[in-house]
């Protein structure tokens, strides 16, 4: 009895989890850090410090993603790397196609809010980031003397 309750409970919290908007899908630019990843199979991973940043720049749906590193002088390292990244609708979920010249993937948007971003792998893993505000992190934009 107790296991239908939490199966009938379970059932209505993700069918009222708010859907993401295509047309809100310009919140993912800036700077995102990863907090943690749940793999489908396997033990989930938390990142409590990363220095490691991901980057989104979009508009009308299309645009960039690239990885940046936090530098203790206040600046990050950014190299010529990044992957092309369309955003699209399909049925109920909004996808991001990402390509470069290493090859091409796709992953659902699950979440995405001022604040919070979760994307699900094509094999099922779900990976949260927090997004950031460059001007906050110490020393940004001052040069290193």
């Amino acid at each position: 009895m107790n296991k239908k309750i939490i199966i009938v409970l379970s059932c209505i919290a993700f069918s009222c989890a708010e859907k993401v908007d295509i047309n809100q899908i310009e919140k993912i630019n800036g700077y995102w850090q990863i907090t943690k990843v749940e793999p489908k199979e396997g033990e989930k991973k938390e990142y409590k410090v990363n220095e490691n940043y991901e980057y989104f720049e979009l508009k009308n749906k299309v645009g960039f993603h690239k990885k940046v590193r936090w530098q203790p002088m206040g600046t990050f390292l950014v190299d010529d790397l990044q992957e092309k990244v369309e955003a699209n609708q399909n049925q109920d979920h909004v996808q991001l196609k990402f390509s470069s010249k290493f090859g091409k993937h796709t992953e659902m948007v699950n979440q995405l809010s001022d604040s919070v971003l979760v994307l699900e792998s094509q094999n099922g893993s779900e990976f949260y980031y927090k997004k950031v505000n460059v001007n906050t992190l110490p020393q940004y934009g001052k040069k290193a003397e």
